[in-house]
């Protein structure tokens, strides 16, 4: 999402008060400078009830920590607290709001440390003194009221580094036992060469030039980054660790290692929980006073160590009686009041409320074909296939359909047959994600392209609605190329880009489905195809290319994928099984063989940076509806179109009868009185029918409760509204009889419409 309005107000004061960064200070410069930032924006520190200044015995001497309660008596659970500031900045003061909110929130005492600072003190010496202070309360502190069975630890920034770090020296040398720790926005790896790193550079807050500093700050050598207590992203083991809440911030370099370790925990056995908070930036957990967010994380930390350290409830006040609480729909994300949503809720609605309808309007497959024995075979052939062609147990089966699986999926090496055989796209199984229905592929591939808000989506006007709604959530601007009667124009594609261009953004890609298009059923020819490579390949551009209805040629040969004619990876290939298996699986893939190359020289897929993105949203793809399509692959020998000849018969059949009925009951003489037309799609599901008067919702409305026949306005293809005098017909669901009753019904509400627009 964009940047917090909240956050804007803070970068524009700074911009205008002539920000500098700490590390354009000396240290002592930068440490005053930082102090003073932290508590302009903390708030008003809130009282507790006692505070106490101690010192302890430490690795070098004596170490300062206070004690926060939010009794004055009694047994509390504790948290350890270690400040933030890069092992460099800042002092007991610097977390003083913070931990008397968890204090008060959480019911428990809270015990900042003053570790030693760096470059005066390089590590391990920070790491040392908060594992001395743990082990410390956990052997003195009940004499002071704190309760060593219950503690935790916690930081932020460089403090949940230390936080990390003293975990592993507890798990790995004898203790103390540690009952959950809170990580907030933490370094965990030295090396960390991750998207958020190379994204997050803004001059007014942390950045990664800010990261480095620090780093070059606290290690004596770069070599030192290698060790856990330093990166604890790169510990052997993460099992046996105590309990984590993660939180990180969208606009923040380290983000991602943050996010990295939180999975890492999760995939040795640790109950960790993750939250990204949208729009907000390193440091925003200590904004408190000026930042609703760093309030919400607060009070989500203080809950976190409530269950987990078992404290009391803090006492509350006698519960009043409140309103139900009333959201305003303009402080919701814009995407939720596109028109576009309300469009398709219409057409719901009306199929609803009008069961005996006969609908040209879903795009799904025919319901004759779908048996629920072909479920329990295909399961059953996938299973036998791991028993027999991987060598699996029955343990190891159960596993696989009963456990999370792969994040990129468990049937990549059968897809990438599949599409072989089928549509000559040859391509390694690890380049293909398997993905929860086309949709998440869109989603996941326009997050990883369009990085900056100057990146812009290209789409053909008309556009299948799935994309730009994506585009729409993500916040992605979205340039239309208007298609022709044959599908883009390679040309035309070429002067959006270069127009894209000469604004100051960058046309990043091009979404579109090359064969029987949804909604308007134009194709492209193969010359249109190369030509379109072409373009791609001199403006810089990536090719999304969908395909859910290929296989469904009415006439000639299938026409080559662009895919399988890119020599130059431009193309990212879009697959689902919705149309050629059943759309309840809610199985698509994404092929991305295009080359990443990281600051470091390192090198990996477009997919495996999909996968990450995927990790993040749905995990991985439901493995049960992977053996389902896997059982399907196996047994259709990895030839999905051949399998797919009786499906591919009938939506011929029902395309051909479609194009037959409204020839018959609008011949070219009644067409050319009526003023109406259609094209004459070679394949697929859809074409459009061109009228003249407005086949908007009320029209779609009077069409089913008087005539009884439903149709999809074309206008809600269009990102600019128009095509409102072009409606599209499905014929994928219907019958043929009832394909021929559908039309009749359509030709009578047609005429019915004409002889009320005409003049």
């Amino acid at each position: 999402m964009p940047l917090d309005p909240q956050v804007q107000a803070i970068r524009a004061a700074r911009e205008a008060g002539g920000h500098r960064q700490l590390y354009d200070y000396t240290v002592e410069e930068a440490r005053a400078q930082d102090l003073a930032a932290i508590l302009a924006t903390a708030g008003t520190p809130e009282p507790v009830a006692l505070v106490e200044d101690r010192s302890i015995p430490g690795p070098d001497g004596d170490l300062p920590i206070r004690i926060y309660r939010p009794q004055p008596a009694g047994t509390l659970p504790v948290l350890v607290y270690f400040f933030g500031g890069g092992w460099t900045l800042g002092t007991i003061d610097t977390s003083d709001a913070i931990c008397r909110s968890l204090a008060n929130a959480a019911g428990c005492a809270v015990v900042a440390v003053g570790y030693r600072l760096a470059p005066e003190h390089k590590f391990p010496a920070a790491v040392d003194d908060c594992h001395a202070a743990v082990d410390w309360i956990a052997r003195h502190g009940a004499a002071l009221g704190l309760d060593p069975d219950r503690l935790a630890v916690g930081g932020d920034s460089a403090g949940g580094n230390l936080a990390a770090g003293v975990t592993l020296r507890a798990r790995d040398g004898g203790g103390p036992e540690i009952a959950a720790q809170l990580l907030v926005y933490p370094n965990t790896d030295y090396r960390s060469d991750t998207p958020s790193r190379r994204e997050n550079n803004d001059p007014y807050f942390f950045n990664a030039r800010s990261a480095q500093w620090y780093w070059d700050n606290y290690l004596a050598d770069p070599e030192q980054g290698s060790d856990p207590l330093a990166s604890p992203l790169r510990a052997a083991d993460h099992g046996g660790l105590p309990p984590a809440l993660v939180i990180t911030a969208e606009y923040d370099p380290l983000r991602d290692e943050g996010e990295a370790y939180a999975r890492k925990l999760a995939a040795a056995g640790v109950a960790a929980e993750l939250t990204r908070y949208p729009g907000v930036v390193h440091g925003f957990f200590a904004m408190g006073g000026v930042l609703d967010a760093g309030r919400q994380a607060l009070a989500q930390a203080a809950g976190f160590l409530r269950d987990a350290l078992a404290a009391p409830e803090p006492a509350a006040p006698e519960p009043a009686v409140h309103a139900p609480a009333v959201l305003d729909l303009a402080e919701l994300h814009g995407s939720v009041s596109d028109p576009l949503l309300d469009a398709m809720n219409f057409l719901n609605e009306v199929t609803g409320r009008f069961p005996d309808a006969l609908s040209f309007a879903p795009g799904r497959p025919y319901e004759g074909f779908f048996d629920v024995q072909q479920v329990t075979h295909w399961l059953t052939v996938y299973t036998d296939h791991l028993r027999k062609e991987r060598g699996y147990t029955g343990r190891q089966v159960d596993t696989e359909l009963f456990q999370y699986g792969r994040t990129s999926g468990l049937i990549q090496d059968l897809v990438a047959r599949t599409i072989a055989n089928d549509e000559s796209i040859v391509v390694p199984p690890e380049s293909v994600v398997v993905t929860v229905g086309c949709q998440e592929g869109m989603l996941i591939a326009l997050r990883a392209l369009c990085a900056t808000p100057a990146d812009v989506l290209l789409v053909s006007s008309p556009c299948y609605v799935g994309v730009t709604g994506a585009a729409s959530l993500l916040g992605i601007p979205v340039v239309t190329v208007p298609e022709g009667p044959h599908g883009l124009d390679p040309a035309a594609v070429a002067e959006a880009a270069r127009r894209v261009r000469s604004e100051g953004r960058r046309p990043r890609a091009l979404y579109l489905v090359p064969d029987f298009a949804n909604p308007s059923g134009t194709s492209l020819s193969h010359g249109a195809r190369r030509d379109l490579l072409d373009v791609a390949e001199a403006e810089d551009l990536l090719l999304l290319e969908d395909n859910p209805y290929g296989f469904f040629s009415r006439e000639g040969e299938p026409a080559a994928t662009l895919k399988s004619m890119d020599t130059g990876r431009r193309v990212v290939y879009l697959g689902s099984f919705a149309k050629t298996a059943f759309p309840g699986a809610r199985v698509g893939y994404v092929v991305a063989d295009q080359e990443v190359r990281g600051a470091d020289g390192r090198r990996t897929l477009l997919a495996d940076e999909l996968s990450k993105i995927k990790s993040m949203t749905t995990v991985n793809t439901p493995t049960l509806s992977q053996a389902v399509i896997g059982g399907l692959l196996i047994d259709s020998g990895f030839r999905l179109r051949e399998a797919n000849a009786g499906a591919i018969a009938f939506y011929r059949a029902n395309l051909e009868t479609l194009l037959a009925e409204l020839e018959r009951h609008f011949p070219a003489a009644r067409r050319a009185e009526l003023g109406i037309g259609w094209n004459r799609p070679a394949g697929g599901y859809f074409l459009t029918m061109t009228v003249p008067f407005t086949a908007d919702q009320r029209a779609l409305e009077r069409s089913a409760r008087e005539f009884g026949v439903l149709w999809t306005p074309m206008s809600s293809f269009y990102p600019d509204g128009s095509g409102t005098r072009l409606l599209r017909l499905s014929c994928s669901y219907l019958s043929t009889s009832e394909i021929e009753e559908g039309v009749r019904r359509l030709a009578s509400f047609v005429a019915s419409e004409c002889a009320t627009a005409a003049p």
